[in-house]
């Protein structure tokens, strides 16, 4: 009798989990920008994403209203601050059935979300060289003003690549491989840095012989 209890209490644990058990969150990292998905694929479906800034906070939505889900359900968090734990939902409308999805916890990674950052290639390497700079946002966010400097391990400014506003995403430099007085960058470890009113950002460059 105490076995057959014990089973049917098993039993109606393993129901309710089944019950309660829904899609996972997926979280990616898009140049530094977090790409928040419901796992799964809901073709016809509409949506509405809700963030909270923490447990018990109010939600409030950070994507349209009913978005239409071409097949995965997901967004761009343009403002989610790295370091930073949210929570979010997801509310799917599908053939006139409402599904709420959530709440997921998600602390934003420090390493993969960057206010900015900046890529040299070849690196390490000897001659010109591609810059590609990431200033997240939105597409149509307004352009920020961007300072892009090479400094030596002392400190000393050696070359400045770029000063003035920079549009949201990618932007290509061509660099020539010198410094500011059109000399050829000698072997040794250099730093690239990026600096805007929202903070900065640096890059280890490392040229060879």
């Amino acid at each position: 009798m105490r076995r057959s209890l014990s089973l049917s209490i098993v039993a109606l644990v393993l129901i309710a989990s089944l019950a309660v058990a829904g899609p996972e969150l997926i979280v990616t990292y898009r140049a530094g920008v977090p790409v928040v998905q419901l796992a799964g694929s809901y073709p016809g479906s509409s949506y509405t994403v809700y963030r909270a800034a923490a447990a018990g906070a109010e939600f409030r939505p950070i994507t349209g209203s009913d978005v239409l889900c071409t097949g995965e359900c997901l967004l761009l968090d343009y403002d989610a601050r790295p370091g930073q734990t949210y929570f979010y939902r997801f509310d799917l409308w599908t053939q006139g059935r409402f599904e709420s999805f959530g709440p997921f916890a998600v602390t934003i990674s420090r390493e993969l979300a960057r206010p900015m950052s900046a890529v040299v290639s070849p690196n390490p390497g000897q001659g010109p060289a591609r810059v590609l700079l990431t200033v997240p946002g939105a597409p149509g966010d307004p352009p920020v003003a961007i300072e892009a400097a090479l400094f030596d391990l002392e400190g000393r400014a050696l070359r400045t690549l770029h000063r003035g506003m920079l549009a949201r995403g990618n932007t290509t430099l061509e660099w020539d491989g010198r410094d500011g007085r059109g000399r050829m960058i000698g072997p040794g470890l250099y730093f690239l840095r990026l600096r805007s009113a929202s903070g900065q950002f640096s890059t280890p460059v490392l040229r060879t012989r």
